[in-house]
C-alpha cells in the first residue's frame, strides 16, 4: 500500500504551522507596537477583535468555498491572500489602518480549518481520522512555539516590521508545493495505488453535492446544539492561551521581550504535545468503546485536568513565580488539546456527506472564532482592571461549560442517527 496520505497531511501541517506563526508575530510585537503608535491595551484588543471577527465571519462562506473549489485550489488561494496581507502589515500607519489590514488578513485565514477538516475527511480512513486531523492541526501550537521565539529574535535584532515580512514570505513558499502535490481525493492522484484507496474508503464521491437537508438536521439536532456550545466555549479558551501568553509574561512578571517569548514558546510546545497525542489517544478510545462514549471520555477528562492546572497557575502567579506559572499554563494547554481529537472530529463524523464537510465545519469553526474575537475585548478589559492572571482565570468557567456540553447536551439518540446517516452516505455499499 502506498502512503501518499501522509505527505498530504504533512503539507496540511506545514500550512497550519505557518498560519499560526503569522498570528503570534502580532502578540510578540504588542509592546513595540504600543510604544511606536501610542496604542492603549484596549486599542490592541480592538485590533485583535477586527482580525478575529473577520476571521470568524468568513469561516461561514470559507467552508462553502472549500467544498466548491476542492483542496487543491482552495488552500493556495487563501494561503496566498493571508501571506500578502501579513507582508503588508507594517504599512498600517494608524489605528484604523491596523484594523483594516488585520481584518483582511483574517479573511484569508478563515478557511484553514475547514480545509483541514476536508483533508481529514477525504484522505483519512475512519479509524485514523483523529490521528491525521490532529497531526495536521498540531501546527496550531508548534507554529506559536517556534514563531513566538523566532519573532522575538527578529524583533530584537531587526525590528518588529520584519517579523511580518519574514513570516509572510514563508507562507508564499508553500504555495507551489501544495498545488503540484495535493489532489482533492486519493482516486485523482495517480501516485496512490488501489490498496491505499481501499484503506481510506470512498469519503467523497466525484459528483456528490452538498446534502442541505442533512446539514439542517445536524445544526438543529440536540447533538448539533451541544457541539455549538463546545465550539463556542473552546473558542474563548483557545484564544486566551494562544494569543495572550507573551503579554501575560511581559506585563505580569516584568520580563523582557525575549524572555517572555521563551516562556510562551515553552507553553506552546506543551500544547503541541497535547495535539500530537490527542489523535492516537482518541482513535484508540473509538476502537475500544462505542463512538459517543469514546468522544465523551476523550473530551471531558482532559479538560477537567486543564481546569486544575489553571487554578494552580493563579496561585503561582500570586507568588511571583513567572516560569512555574508558564509551565502550569503549558500543562493546561497540553490537557485541553488532548480533547481536540474527540470533539473537533465529531463534526467531521456527523457531517451528512463528503461534499458537506467543509461547510458544516465552517459553521462551527466560525462560531468558535466569533467567541475568540469577543475574547480579545473581554480579556483586555479583565487584564486592565484585575491583571492577566485573573483574566486567564476566566477561562475556567468556559472549561466547565465545555464539559457540560459534551456530557449532558449532546445526546445519544440524535448523535447515533446523525452518525448512521453520515456513514451510509460515505459508504453506500455497506
Amino acid at each position: 500500500m502506498t502512503n501518499r496520505r501522509y505527505l498530504v497531511i504533512l503539507l496540511m501541517f506545514l500550512s497550519i504551522f505557518v498560519n499560526y506563526m503569522d498570528r503570534v508575530n502580532f502578540s510578540v510585537s504588542i509592546p513595540a507596537i504600543r510604544h511606536q503608535f501610542g496604542f492603549s491595551l484596549q486599542a490592541i484588543g480592538w485590533i485583535l477583535f477586527a482580525w478575529g471577527i473577520a476571521y470568524a465571519i468568513f469561516n461561514f462562506p470559507g467552508g462553502w468555498l472549500v467544498d466548491r473549489l476542492g483542496l487543491r485550489r482552495a488552500l493556495p488561494l487563501t494561503l496566498g491572500w493571508w501571506s500578502i496581507f501579513t507582508i503588508g502589515t507594517p504599512l498600517a500607519g494608524s489605528f484604523a489602518g491596523w484594523c483594516i489590514v488585520r481584518a483582511l488578513m483574517g479573511v484569508g485565514e478563515a478557511p484553514i480549518w475547514p480545509i483541514n477538516a476536508k483533508c481529514a475527511n477525504n484522505w483519512a480512513a475512519t479509524g485514523e481520522r483523529s490521528t491525521l486531523y490532529t497531526w495536521a492541526g498540531s501546527g496550531q501550537f508548534l507554529g506559536p512555539a517556534v514563531g513566538t521565539f523566532l519573532a522575538g529574535l527578529i524583533l530584537v535584532h531587526f525590528g518588529w516590521q520584519w517579523t511580518f515580512v519574514a513570516f509572510g514570505l514563508l507562507g508564499l513558499a508553500i504555495l507551489p508545493f501544495w498545488f503540484f502535490i495535493v489532489r482533492d481525493r486519493p482516486a485523482l492522484d495517480p501516485r496512490v495505488n488501489v490498496a491505499e484507496i481501499a484503506h481510506i474508503g470512498n469519503h467523497a464521491a466525484p459528483n456528490e453535492q452538498p446534502d442541505w437537508p442533512g446539514i439542517r438536521d445536524v445544526i438543529l439536532s440536540r447533538t448539533g446544539i451541544g457541539m455549538l456550545l463546545i465550539y463556542l466555549t473552546f473558542g474563548y479558551i483557545l484564544f486566551t492561551f494562544i494569543y495572550w501568553m507573551p503579554p501575560y509574561m511581559f506585563y505580569t512578571f516584568h520580563m523582557g521581550t525575549l524572555d517572555s517569548a521563551k516562556w510562551a514558546s515553552l507553553a506552546a510546545l506543551l500544547g503541541f504535545a497535547g495535539f500530537i497525542l490527542s489523535g492516537p489517544l482518541n482513535d484508540r478510545l473509538v476502537a475500544r468503546f462505542d463512538r459517543l462514549t469514546a468522544r465523551r471520555i476523550g473530551t471531558a477528562a482532559p479538560m477537567l485536568c486543564a481546569v486544575v492546572f489553571v487554578v494552580f497557575s493563579l496561585l503561582s502567579a500570586r507568588a511571583g513565580l513567572g516560569g512555574f506559572t508558564a509551565l502550569l499554563l503549558g500543562l493546561a494547554q497540553l490537557s485541553m488539546n488532548l480533547t481536540v481529537g474527540a470533539w473537533a472530529v465529531n463534526v467531521i463524523d456527523i457531517s451528512p456527506n463528503g461534499a458537506s464537510t467543509g461547510f458544516v465545519y465552517g459553521i462551527y469553526n466560525g462560531a468558535l472564532n466569533i467567541m475568540g474575537a469577543v475574547n480579545s475585548i473581554i480579556l483586555t478589559a479583565l487584564a486592565v482592571r484585575f491583571g492577566f492572571p485573573a483574566a486567564f482565570g476566566s477561562a475556567i468557567a468556559f472549561m466547565l461549560v465545555f464539559v457540560v456540553g459534551i456530557l449532558w447536551v449532546v445526546d445519544r439518540p440524535s448523535y447515533t442517527a446523525l452518525l448512521a446517516h453520515a456513514e451510509l452516505a460515505r459508504n453506500p455499499d455497506k
